[in-house]
C-alpha cells in the first residue's frame, strides 16, 4: 500500500506524528509560496483562487494550533509527556499562521492595485 510505504518513511525518519504534522505544516506553507511565485510569473489562475489558498491554510494553521494543545495537554495528563511537545507545536504553528497572515495581507494589497 502506498500509505503504508509513506508511513513507513516518517518512521524511518525518526518523525512521530507530532513532528510528522509539524513537517507538514511546513512543507505546506513552503509549496504555496512555491506555487504563489509559479503562478505569478505564468499567471495560471485568478487571484480568488490565490487568495483562497493562503485563506484555507489559515484556517488549517489554526486548526492545528488548537490540535497541538488540546492533544499536548492530553498527552501530558495521561502518558506524563513533556510540555516541550506542546511548546514547539505551538510556536510552529503561531508561526504560520503569522507567515500565512503576511501572505495574506501582501496578496490582498496586491490585488486591490
Amino acid at each position: 500500500m502506498a500509505t503504508d510505504k509513506g508511513i513507513a518513511l516518517f518512521r524511518l525518519l525518526g518523525l512521530g506524528s507530532t513532528r510528522r504534522s509539524i513537517l507538514m505544516l511546513v512543507l505546506s506553507w513552503i509549496l504555496n509560496v512555491a506555487w504563489l511565485g509559479f503562478n505569478y510569473f505564468w499567471r495560471l489562475v485568478p487571484e480568488s483562487v490565490l487568495i483562497a489558498i493562503p485563506v484555507l491554510l489559515l484556517l488549517y494553521g489554526l486548526l492545528a494550533l488548537v490540535a497541538y494543545i488540546y492533544w499536548g495537554i492530553k498527552g501530558v495528563r495521561e502518558q506524563d509527556e513533556p510540555y516541550a511537545s506542546i511548546m514547539v507545536g505551538a510556536i510552529v504553528a503561531i508561526t504560520l499562521l503569522y507567515l500565512n497572515y503576511t501572505l495574506l495581507d501582501a496578496l490582498l494589497s496586491l490585488s486591490r492595485s
